[in-house]
């Protein structure tokens, strides 16, 4: 769920010539002034995921703790019955199908 966030407060406790990077897709304008940024020499980024070794470093960080992904399994063979879960708004973070083996 996306919420809105102080933006402005985020940038303000960024150190001089810091950096604010966004991972994920943010559904509103970032309210930022462009004083602030400049004064600090801060930069803001973003991207769809983190960086290579940031990726590496939190997956090797969930096989140590046995962290895993909740994921729901339908067979192929449900997949309407899997659709209708996903639009009923009833999944809870993945729904994966699985192919049927006869």
């Amino acid at each position: 769920m996306n919420v809105s966030l102080d933006w402005a407060a985020m940038a303000a406790c960024l150190r001089p010539n810091g950096k604010l990077h966004v991972v994920g897709a943010i559904l509103e304008p970032m309210p930022i002034s462009a004083i602030d940024l400049i004064f600090g020499q801060k930069r803001v980024s973003g991207s769809p995921n983190g960086s290579p070794p940031a990726m590496a470093t939190m997956l090797d960080f969930a096989a140590r703790h046995q962290i895993l992904p909740q994921v729901e399994h339908f067979p192929m063979s449900r997949v309407n019955d899997a659709l209708e879960h996903l639009e009923a708004g009833k999944a809870r973070y993945r729904v994966v199908l699985d192919p049927d083996f006869t």
